[in-house]
């Protein structure tokens, strides 16, 4: 039974694994590369287990190094998170939260959420990461990330550590460029049969919950194609490649913006919103205000 390791054994581990090799991380640790292969070949005795193997000049992780590599994540990420509670009473100290921002949501909601943080009493230096959702919520699971905001809940069907809140919700209209409002010769919601139509990304719970929309009025129309990115649909909206879906709660912004119009509004179709934050065993007094502060608006 194993009773205790050495914890810099265990660090340097972790710095390899997470640079990629031992020459970055000599470079990290200001430490020669003999050094830390003796370090780590001494965790790998003590385990009685490989954590790495070469194939060619590559060195990769065993399986057991990559379970290994999940606990020291997670460790390292707490050991960070209980050191900065050290700096709370120092007045002088900026706080940075890195906030993901899921590629398709409106950047104007978004700019709303986060608003509290950057007018707040606290010096907060906010760094704002765009990415697809599934890739910010791993990042956020081993605290590479504070928050992550999103228009998607937590997929049950992979295990992460982290917590979803919802935080609004918006129903969801039709645009189509002024040209075309003006020359449609139906009303709403039969108008649309006349242009194509952009959707979100297919598998997408807004375009399922469209489609069915659809199917439930017995309108066919043609669809110009499907788009994830939010503001390239209003984009390519604006240029008339097809009538195009947006929250209402943005609707001014987006009529201005892009010289579109509402021309209806989808009944019972609506838009959620979500924060996720990572688990974490130490309160966040600054993400636990905001979602509180976001929920009220």
């Amino acid at each position: 039974m194993i009773t205790h390791i050495n914890y810099n054994h265990f660090y340097y581990f972790w710095v390899v694994s997470t640079e990629g090799s031992i020459a970055n991380a000599s470079k990290l640790l200001h430490l020669t590369p003999q050094t830390i292969s003796a370090q780590i070949a001494m965790l790998e005795q003590r385990l009685d287990k490989k954590l790495f193997h070469r194939e060619g000049r590559k060195l990769v992780l065993t399986d057991y190094g990559r379970l290994t590599k999940r606990y020291a994540d997670d460790m390292f990420a707490i050991a960070e998170e209980w050191l900065e509670t050290s700096k709370g009473n120092d007045l002088d100290y900026v706080r940075t939260i890195k906030v993901g921002i899921s590629d398709a949501l409106p950047k104007s909601l978004v700019s709303r959420w986060l608003a509290p943080i950057v007018s707040g009493e606290r010096a907060v230096n906010l760094i704002c990461i765009d990415g697809m959702q599934p890739d910010l919520l791993a990042q956020l699971a081993v605290h590479k990330l504070d928050i992550v905001l999103a228009d998607i809940p937590a997929d049950n069907n992979y295990y992460l550590k982290v917590y979803c809140h919802e935080i609004g919700k918006s129903e969801i209209g039709l645009f189509a460029i002024n040209d075309w409002v003006d020359s449609f010769k139906k009303d709403f919601p039969a108008c649309i049969r006349e242009k194509k139509l952009l959707l979100p990304a297919k598998n997408s719970p807004m375009n399922r919950a469209i489609e069915y929309w659809l199917h439930e009025r017995k309108l066919e129309v043609s669809i110009a194609g499907h788009v994830d990115d939010s503001a390239l649909m209003k984009a390519l909206g604006m240029q008339g490649f097809g009538i195009f879906p947006a929250p209402i709660a943005v609707q001014d912004e987006v009529e201005h913006q892009n010289n579109v119009t509402m021309i209806g509004k989808l009944d019972n179709v609506f838009q959620s919103y979500y924060l996720f934050t990572p688990e974490r065993l130490v309160s966040d007094s600054i993400i636990d205000e905001l979602v509180q502060q976001i929920r009220q608006e």
